[in-house]
């Protein structure tokens, strides 16, 4: 895959650090055996030389900031875009991104509740994978919705739900534009913003959820630090303020991580593979306003990176 890319030459700076650690540790172990050093005392110095020649050259580790918005683009609909095209915009009616090359971020905007503007991976994601996007200026409140009419197209109403993807893991390709029913089918881990009409986290919550094998919702409770079978909040967000959103998928979990502008963890939360919606399912990532029935309103990003790790 695209996102794979083998650094050779680390590779072999972390086997000649091995091979070099493990001659130290026996030569080292001859001397200190001629100075009455026992093999336990050998064995304990020889690790301690392994682990830093580890952080010197740590195991293969590939992190690629896929797109920083540095350079002014024009968002299009199915455009690909990013190093190596590993990103596409989805836009329907009059959701977009402005990106301007000065401000450093992507503007996504949805003026009206059946916009949709997200940016996905244009292919499949590894077997293993974390996504990191920074986010802020988030303006999804009920505010912005409060006035809006009936729409008989829409029988749920766009007046009851307010938000936005900061990071989703879909189950297939999310191409084109879907209702909210598409998304609840495919949906398999979500850290997203949901203002809501009935309280729920309220007021600027931000859910950290995953969807177990019967695609039945299970959100993090930021209060108890507990998965609940119930829409829970993991944390609340600011909307001036900037946040570090992370999903990770191990060899055996998914991690779930948000932290604030300093740097600072605010929540972390972590599930099983085995428990998730749709476990073997090809994996793409989502950010952005998903929803044409409903969401109204806009968010920046300014950065998305990906970051792979060798098993």
């Amino acid at each position: 895959m695209i996102f794979m890319k083998r650094s050779n030459d680390y590779l072999k700076l972390f086997v000649v650090g091995c091979v070099l650690g493990s001659v130290l540790t026996v030569m080292g172990g001859f001397f200190l055996h001629k100075l009455g050093k026992g093999p336990d005392y050998v064995l304990s110095k020889g690790k301690k030389v392994q682990k830093a020649l580890k952080r010197l050259w740590p195991e293969e580790s590939t992190v690629q900031v896929v797109e920083e918005f540095a350079q002014p683009m024009r968002a299009e609909a199915g455009k690909s875009f990013g190093k190596d095209e590993q990103l596409t915009f989805e836009l329907f009616r009059g959701g977009t991104f402005r990106i301007d090359g000065e401000s450093g971020d992507a503007w996504q905007k949805s003026e009206h509740y059946g916009d949709v503007a997200i940016i996905r991976s244009t292919e499949a994601l590894p077997k293993t994978y974390k996504i990191s996007v920074v986010v802020g200026d988030i303006d999804y409140d009920l505010e912005r919705i409060v006035h809006l009419p009936n729409d008989s197209q829409y029988t749920e109403g766009p007046q009851n739900e307010n938000g936005c993807y900061l990071i989703a893991i879909t189950d297939q390709k999310p191409s084109g534009h879907h209702t909210n029913t598409w998304w609840h089918q495919h949906r398999k881990i979500v850290i997203d913003v949901d203002n809501n009409a009935w309280g729920h986290g309220m007021p600027n919550p931000i859910f950290m959820v995953y969807f177990d094998k019967n695609n039945k919702l299970v959100s993090y409770d930021g209060e108890d630090n507990a998965w609940q079978k119930e829409w829970k909040k993991a944390v609340t967000y600011q909307p001036d303020q900037w946040y570090r959103v992370e999903v990770e998928k191990t060899a055996a979990q998914f991690i779930l991580s948000v932290y604030n502008d300093a740097g600072d963890l605010l929540k972390r939360s972590k599930i099983n593979h085995s428990k998730v919606w749709q476990e073997d399912a090809p994996e793409y990532f989502v950010i952005g306003d998903p929803h044409e029935n409903y969401y109204q309103g806009s968010m920046k990003i300014r950065s998305v990176s990906l970051t792979v790790k060798k098993k």
